[in-house]
């Protein structure tokens, strides 16, 4: 049985939740309050930040929004197969943004008449950034 889209992303969110958990981290699920994180985190010794968690099945573009690189922001993209265990790849902010506006640039240089809005990136550039919790604050 497949998961449905929304199935998708709370797998993925509880997923993350219990990789951190299990590494020491705080972890609590966020409300409408707190629109670009999905998770607020507070690291073992003490520093808190927000990760905004983007799961998929399928192996196609990971969508997210443009905004500010923020130090205390990161991403997890978290792919959920229906029968695989599944597979996170992190990183902050700035690389996440950085990764999405290199994608538009790309794009817009093949079809430079595009009316999509380019919202994100290929499965495949997420790759180095595989189980990177080091990545994270400590």
């Amino acid at each position: 049985m497949k998961l449905s889209s929304h199935n998708t992303e709370q797998a993925a969110r509880g997923y993350m939740m219990y990789q951190l958990a299990k590494r020491g981290y705080t972890v609590q699920f966020t409300d409408s309050r707190f629109p670009l994180e999905d998770l607020l985190v507070l690291s073992p010794s003490g520093k808190h930040f927000g990760i905004d968690v983007k799961g998929m099945r399928g192996r196609g573009s990971w969508i997210y929004k443009e905004c500010e690189p923020n130090l205390e922001r990161f991403y997890a993209f978290t792919y959920v197969p229906d029968a695989e265990i599944p597979k996170v790849f992190i990183m902050d902010s700035e690389t996440a943004q950085r990764l999405l506006k290199e994608n538009r640039r790309k794009v817009l240089a093949k079809n430079p008449d595009s009316t999509d809005p380019l919202r994100g990136m290929n499965w495949t550039e997420v790759y180095t950034y595989e189980d990177r919790y080091d990545l994270l604050p400590k």
